[in-house]
């Protein structure tokens, strides 16, 4: 919601991709995370260093970052290679039938972003 954007997949594949790679893993169902943040750790948690904040490095300015920063450490994790989920939306919900032909062929590079015979990125 923060972004305005279509998910590309359900919450219970987004959450079973992240799963191996977490301890626990929460789902705040607001775009005002402040007391879920706040409710998913113990103060024993907070004052023993048993707990840190991950999230993906897209939005670095985060709703609730200033709260998280003061009690936990926070790690950035990189976009995941060879996948965009700008492509992905041009392709499944573009309203131009030809946008979405032409993002499904696309070439892409190293980072999954869709580029043109020279190796610029396209606009999507």
């Amino acid at each position: 919601k923060l972004k305005n954007k279509y998910t590309i997949d359900n919450l219970e594949t987004r959450m079973d991709n992240v799963k191996p790679f977490v301890d626990q893993l929460f789902v705040i169902p607001s775009t005002k995370p402040g007391l879920y943040l706040k409710s998913m750790v113990s103060e024993q948690d907070i004052l023993s260093g048993a707990c840190c904040y991950a999230r993906g490095d897209d939005m670095l300015q985060f709703p609730g970052r200033d709260w998280v920063e003061s009690v936990m450490p926070v790690h950035f994790v990189p976009r995941t290679e060879s996948c965009s989920s700008s492509l992905l939306r041009t392709i499944y919900h573009s309203e131009d039938p030809e946008l979405a032909k032409k993002a499904a062929y696309a070439v892409t590079r190293y980072d999954g972003k869709p580029v043109d015979e020279n190796g610029n990125v396209l606009k999507l």
